[in-house]
């Protein structure tokens, strides 16, 4: 479920967006699914402007499908969650190397800083505030070297890593919550290998962050799947 503070800032458009995109990802609306806009205007108690707005945001993330007739829902598959959690691999190696030749005292502290807040959502169950904290926690390394173009590319993934972030922090919260330690024991060996400017242990615990959230959401993708057949 989205949490409200997530709302904040966000036009009716993108909050709709939003919304739906954590549906359509959660295959809460399933795959080939036809919405009109006037459905979607009935179904979020707005005027069809904003639902237009959301579609667009959507269509332009391949979530959607546009037809005469309406929308058609585009679910992630498998390959399709794979390839974004390789360009996160991609954007954060790109940022390792260009940020370990410089001074990063700011960046290791602003990484401990995001590390302790996601500990402190742990503690009060909020497997959101955690989300979205580890999220920041990843971005952190790449506005660290100002790369505008990098930048652009990473928030065009943001939006669907966030939700894919949130399905996997929710069933841990509710079914794993002690794999939580296991976690913030990783992003401090993450930490320690940027201090430390290695290049081979920054690629090792990468990759354990990243395969350890993939292979929950595959999880869940399969058993949804299954479900489905």
């Amino acid at each position: 479920m989205i949490p409200k503070q997530w709302m904040n800032q966000l036009s009716t458009g993108e909050q709709i967006a939003l919304d739906l995109r954590y549906k359509i990802i959660s295959k809460q609306i399933k795959d080939g699914e036809k919405l009109s806009e006037n459905t979607l205007a009935q179904m979020y108690k707005v005027s069809r402007s904003p639902v237009r707005d959301a579609v667009k945001i959507l269509s332009n993330d391949k979530l959607i499908r546009l037809e005469r007739m309406g929308a058609v829902i585009m679910a992630l598959s498998e390959n399709d969650i794979k390839e974004l959690y390789d360009m996160r691999l991609m954007i954060e190696s790109f940022s390792f190397e260009k940020i370990r030749k410089k001074d990063i005292s700011k960046v290791v502290l602003e990484l401990h800083k995001k590390l302790e807040m996601m500990k402190v959502a742990v503690k009060f169950n909020d497997a959101a505030e955690f989300a979205m904290q580890d999220i920041l926690f990843h971005q952190t390394m790449i506005e660290s070297i100002h790369h505008k173009q990098l930048e652009k590319l990473w928030m065009s993934i943001k939006p669907t890593m966030l939700i894919l972030n949130l399905i996997s922090m929710e069933e841990r919260m509710k079914f794993n919550k002690g794999d939580f330690e296991r976690i913030f024991k990783n992003h401090h060996e993450y930490i320690t290998t940027v201090e430390q400017r290695d290049r081979k242990g920054y690629k090792k615990v990468l990759h354990m962050n990243f395969d350890d959230v993939h292979e929950e959401i595959d999880d869940l993708f399969y058993s949804q799947t299954k479900e489905e057949n």
